[in-house]
């Protein structure tokens, strides 16, 4: 944290809102934020002539370096703009797009992950990798930060109506129709940012390409026939990655996410399974476009011919085979997720339902060694650490193993009094490791049916 106390001059600070290496938002104790930024950003924004009215950040020393500070009283908005503003009213939404049409006139830099000053008419922005069109930016601000198009006519917000929306789009000169149009020359916009997973090259494109692209360029993947992206089942042995990689995927969407587990929907009751199933769908197909994830699938759908199969069972089945099909019509991604891939019911994996099905097995030495490079990326290592020897030792593993080991390997050299990890402590919670024998196929593949 920047400020360390509870007092910045003589505002008094009630809590941490954002936290970035070049920025931080508070919250005061009477409700106004504050926000406060290194001498890096703001020196950016000196140099690209942002301010064109008074510029609001002043100045204070804190524990011998400057930083920069502007406050604003309750009743505006000071957050980042990718956060959105769902609940909006017609002032705020019309004042938004007002200073967005301004900001443009100093500054064609993306806005998307800038900071939105609405008591002084500012959105500068942070010089992130998160970059998006204005026609992107306004339908996300809208929708409350999820992937959207303001060109989109179909999209609304809560207190917002079509005449508000006429306004915005006479300030900024963004035409809002039925159909997305304002990429249409331009054949979408390649600005946005790809996703990224660690140690999974093969599963990262393939998020890119069938979740990721058509989300970000619906208007030009419409017109070449495909309107969502299809529900995906991911499965393979334990440990290997699945969850972990739906839930950077569905961070990465900053799309609403409904979960269906044991937690969520499991009864003793008859019929209530069931009809927490159908409940969920509708709050998904309520808030799209969004996600329904189920996590060990197996325990919902597994095959009706099954000895255990019973009559609650087969009605839970047919319920999800009816909610999967009527959520895909309303823009909601199904991904599901089994460890038990052979125990499903045939008339789950059909085509139309679930598309793609996607093995994630054990990973490559590539695939480790990817993974290894992230996790030690801000760890203190000693130079005699082979990332590369370490990856060989650890084929056969997996990503969770993996993981293990570099923490294991941070505990051993806390115990010995090191500050940083050696290749001996490294190779020495590989030996802490369970012998295994050989495990099958190693990397990633899409099963075609």
């Amino acid at each position: 944290m920047i400020i360390k106390g509870n007092r910045l001059r003589n505002i008094k600070i009630k809590a941490l809102l954002i936290e970035n290496e070049d920025y931080e938002i508070y919250r005061s104790l009477n409700n106004a934020a504050v926000l406060i930024v290194t001498p890096k950003l703001y020196g950016r924004w000196a140099t690209d002539n942002l301010f064109f009215n008074a510029d609001p950040f002043k100045a204070v020393e804190l524990e011998s370096k400057t930083y920069y500070w502007v406050s604003s009283e309750k009743q505006f908005q000071l957050d980042i703009v990718r956060y959105g503003n769902v609940l909006c009213n017609r002032h705020a939404a019309v004042t938004f797009a007002f200073v967005l049409k301004q900001m443009r006139k100093v500054t064609d830099v993306s806005l998307y992950d800038g900071i939105y000053i609405e008591e002084y008419g500012y959105i500068v922005p942070t010089y992130s990798n998160e970059t998006l069109s204005d026609d992107a930016l306004l339908g996300s601000y809208f929708s409350g930060g999820r992937i959207r198009h303001f060109s989109d006519g179909t999209i609304g917000a809560f207190l917002l109506d079509e005449n508000v929306f006429e306004e915005v789009s006479q300030i900024t000169g963004i035409e809002r129709v039925k159909e997305l149009s304002a990429e249409k020359k331009g054949g979408g916009d390649k600005s946005l940012t790809k996703f990224t997973l660690a140690g999974r090259p093969e599963l990262e494109k393939f998020f890119n390409e069938h979740i990721v692209n058509i989300l970000n360029e619906p208007e030009r993947y419409k017109k070449l026939g495909v309107d969502f992206p299809s529900s995906v089942i991911l499965y393979g042995p334990p440990g290997c990655g699945k969850t972990y990689a739906v839930d950077r995927l569905v961070e990465f969407l900053d799309i609403p996410k409904f979960e269906i587990n044991s937690a969520t929907i499991a009864s003793p009751y008859i019929h209530d399974t069931s009809k927490k199933i159908s409940a969920v769908f509708e709050n998904a197909i309520q808030n799209a476009p969004s996600v329904v994830v189920i996590d060990e699938m197996e325990s919902y759908l597994s095959h009706r011919d099954s000895i255990n199969a019973n009559s609650s069972h087969l009605e839970e089945v047919a319920e999800f085979l009816r909610q999967i099909q009527q959520a895909q019509q309303n823009k909601v991604l199904i991904i599901a997720m089994t460890n038990m891939y052979d125990k499903i019911d045939p008339a789950v994996l059909r085509r139309g339902r679930f598309d793609h099905h996607v093995e994630v097995g054990l990973p490559s030495k590539e695939e480790i060694f990817a993974l290894l490079q992230n996790l030690v990326k801000n760890i203190s290592l000693s130079g005699d650490v082979n990332l590369d020897e370490l990856a060989d030792k650890l084929i056969g593993k997996t990503l969770a193993d993996v993981a293990f080991i570099v923490k294991e390997a941070g505990l051993i050299s806390g115990k010995k009094g090191d500050d940083n990890i050696s290749n001996a402590s490294l190779l020495q919670a590989v030996d802490t490791m369970p012998k295994e024998k050989e495990r099958g196929r190693l990397g990633f593949y899409e099963k075609c049916l």
